[in-house]
């Protein structure tokens, strides 16, 4: 007489075999990816530094798997509305986000935002790094950074720095900067870099944190005293980093990524790092992004996700140290 198996165990046993139906499915459209278009969303205006880099990847993907990447501008928010679409997006590769550090990393720590830095998302790749410059205004009695620190110590609340606004990277690099020198800079924000930039030139406040200084420390209008980056810009190669000065020890740096709804097939995220990979080796990349002071750079895996984690205590840190707000 044939012994009748319970029913729960056919119960398991039939999920078992749909697991393992829905796995192999799921193999099979990652390994079919992508078979149509794929949105890629910025949460930016179009122009600046975030878009551009973002359209460079987009076509290169393009170029690379055959099938359209269109780029969606979704500004708002911070940044926060293009990377909350993205968030609650269906986990199939077809809409990536082209980020900041802000969106992800920053904006979470004192921006009411609708999702979970790191069970909303996964990331994908570092695609290039922005070499943010410590610029100064000509006017100034000093031209390096221990000359700055001298000067801000004998003259503390005397220098002011502007930024982009209140919890941006640029806003944050000069508070890194202020704990790590042990210095008093007063902040002056803006409703962006290019109104800082235009103060600082007039003499309005006399320093800035941000790539948006290269071409006028380039061309002699401003003072360039330093490079926040893990290398030295391309474009300003006699400018030391401040790592090399002893300086941006939390190892904070501006960078443009990609990633994806939380949950993305692993098969998905390898083609898609694998293949952007090749777009950073690219000299046309090189070239495209030097245009706006940016630097090709690939990070995916393990290590990017050390990234994420790193610094996003990091910015973590600041912000609840300087008090940030929004506004």
């Amino acid at each position: 007489m044939p012994i009748r198996q319970p029913a729960l165990t056919r119960r398991a046993l039939a999920a078992l075999a749909g697991a393992s139906l829905a796995a192999k499915e799921e193999r099979a459209q990652a390994s079919d990816y992508p078979n149509r278009a794929v949105a890629v969303i910025v949460p930016f205006t179009p122009g600046g530094a975030a878009d551009t880099a973002g359209r460079v990847v987009a076509k290169g993907l393009g170029d690379r798997l055959g099938q359209s990447f269109v780029v969606e501008n979704r500004p708002g928010a911070g940044s926060t509305l293009g990377a909350a679409m993205v968030a609650r997006a269906a986990p199939d590769g077809y809409t990536l986000l082209a980020h900041s550090t802000g969106a992800v990393l920053i904006a979470p720590h004192f921006l009411p935002v609708p999702y979970d830095t790191f069970r909303s998302f996964t990331p994908i790749a570092m695609t290039c790094q922005s070499n943010s410059v410590v610029a100064a205004h000509p006017s100034v009695p000093f031209r390096d950074i221990p000359g700055l620190i001298a000067y801000a110590r004998a003259n503390p609340g005397k220098l002011r720095f502007g930024s982009a606004g209140n919890g941006t990277i640029t806003h944050l690099f000069g508070e890194i900067f202020r704990m790590e020198a042990g210095i008093e800079i007063e902040h002056v924000p803006y409703r962006g870099s290019s109104p800082a930039l235009v103060d600082l030139l007039a003499g309005r406040v006399e320093l800035i944190f941000d790539t948006i200084a290269t071409e006028p420390v380039r061309n002699g209008q401003l003072v360039g005293l330093a490079v926040v980056g893990e290398r030295r810009s391309p474009q300003l190669p006699q400018v030391p980093t401040l790592g090399e000065l002893g300086f941006n020890r939390a190892g904070a740096v501006s960078w443009f990524g990609l990633a994806g709804p939380a949950g993305l097939p692993e098969e998905v995220v390898a083609k898609l790092a694998r293949e952007t990979e090749a777009i950073c080796a690219a000299p046309e990349t090189a070239e495209q992004m030097a245009r706006i002071g940016l630097a090709p750079r690939f990070e995916a895996g393990e290590a990017l996700r050390a990234r994420w984690r790193r610094e996003y205590e990091v910015f973590g840190a600041v912000i609840r140290r300087a008090g940030v707000r929004p506004g």
